[in-house]
Order: C-alpha cells, then structure tokens, then sequence
C-alpha cells in the first residue's frame, strides 16, 4: 500500500467512524459491506465451517457496534476489527466446548442412571458410555434439531412433558412421539459406533 492510499484509507476510516459514532445506520452498513467478506475467511479458517463461521460474523460486527465508542485509533480501523474477530472466534470456541463438556456431562449422568435393562444391554451401555467422549458429544449434536431439543429437556434436564410442551409451542403427543424418535436415533447411532469399534 502506498503512502497517499494509506493516507485515503485512515481519513475514509476517520469519517466512517465519526458516521458510526452518531448512530448513522448507513455508516453502519457500509462498515460491514468493507469488512465482512475479510471476517467470514477469518472466521471460516478458524471454525472450517460455514455455519459457525456466519455466527461468529454476525457477533463481530455487533460487539462493532456497540464499541466503536471506544475506538481510540491506536490502530487502523481494520486492525481493530480484526483482533474482535479474532477474539470472538476463540470466545465462541471456549463457549462451544464448555457447552458440549456440560452436555457430555449431562448425557453421561443420565445414560448412567437409566440402567433398567437385559444384562446384554447393560454391556452394550457400558461399552457405550466407554466411547470416546468426543464422539459422544458430536452423536448428541447431531441430533436433529427438532429431536435435539425434546430429548435434552425431558432426559437430562428432568422436565415434566408438559413443560416441554409449553417451551416449545407444540402438542404433547409431538413431544413425545420426538422424544421415542430422538432416543431410538441416538441409541442406533452410539451402538453403530460401539459395533465398529468391537468388530
């Protein structure tokens, strides 16, 4: 970059944070048609996935927002924006993998405690609950989300059925029928994983 279009870009910075700083949404608007395409491939390298990656974007340019107020211009503009990326990237990752620790923490609790079963079964959950604790935490999450959901709330979180009902707007008989279809989508999954390890 030469000097004069350094110069062009601090004073373009200089009158778009003077436009964000009065609440000017087109300033605002214009700040994220700048930068987004830059965050997101910060974002996408860190994450390596489109869905987090967009999340991560969306959280940037909101902390962008709400601090430019206290942007002091110790850095180019973009620099600024950079480091929130940066940091909201390893934010959402240490929330992530509190999130699927606690989970995983729930899950196993409550797979151990549900031990009514034939013997062979007892086997099968014990060799289940033997998985690798990552791959336990990813069969949960990729539950569908309309499964997801119903089975969390009644089976490690204790919710009575209509409560579920109640939080997520549908009929008792759709939670349950999502809860039976959930459970038997997570036990097929975990026992594919436990038969591929055993074979």
């Amino acid at each position: 970059m030469t000097p004069e279009s350094k110069q062009i870009e601090q004073q373009n910075d200089l009158e778009l944070i003077e436009r964000l700083r009065r609440g000017d949404q087109k300033a605002f608007a214009r700040l994220v048609t700048l930068y987004e395409k830059s965050v997101y491939r910060i974002c996408w390298r860190f994450f390596m996935n489109e869905e987090d990656a967009l999340d991560a974007v969306q959280e940037v340019f909101i902390k962008v927002y709400r601090a430019i107020a206290r942007f002091e211009g110790r850095s180019s503009l973009k620099t600024w924006i950079y480091r929130i990326a940066s940091n909201t990237c390893i934010s959402i990752a240490d929330r992530k993998k509190r999130e699927k620790e606690g989970l995983l923490k729930t899950f196993m609790t409550w797979w151990a405690g549900e031990s009514q079963e034939t013997p062979e079964e007892e086997v099968l959950d014990r060799e289940i609950r033997d998985l690798n604790q990552k791959m336990v935490a990813e069969k949960v999450a990729a539950l569908p989300e309309v499964y997801r959901m119903p089975v969390i709330l009644k089976d490690m979180e204790g919710m009575p059925l209509e409560k579920i009902a109640e939080i997520l707007d549908v009929p008792l008989g759709t939670v349950k029928s999502r809860i039976n279809r959930g459970r038997r989508i997570l036990q097929e999954s975990l026992q594919a994983c436990v038969q591929g390890r055993l074979e």
